[in-house]
């Protein structure tokens, strides 16, 4: 699927291809220095970081994995989308690695 070809299916214009992302701010695990253990002490400030995650979409295949634990066997795909540049209207699909 290519972003020239596509045309918004509500208003007829042009679709732009782009991702999902979600932001998030988490505590940092990573210690300040290579010399101190992580753990905070009396005054040290807490890091906080933001983190990206893309979503993805995960369907079960119908096949089993497993020798001798069984497990349905699952598909990851990434989410791409498209957004139309008059009407500002998302399209997402699922697209394989």
């Amino acid at each position: 699927m290519s972003s020239v070809d596509k045309v918004c299916p509500k208003c007829g214009g042009k679709m732009m291809k782009g991702e999902v992302k979600f932001s998030a701010e988490q505590l940092s695990t990573r210690a300040p220095s290579p010399f101190s253990t992580g753990i905070p002490m009396g005054g040290l400030p807490s890091v906080m970081e933001t983190v990206e995650s893309r979503p993805y979409w995960e369907e079960r295949t119908g096949e089993k994995t497993g020798f001798i634990f069984k497990r349905d066997e699952k598909r990851r795909m990434t989410v791409v989308g498209y957004r139309c540049t008059l009407c500002n209207f998302i399209d997402l699909y699922a697209q394989d690695r």
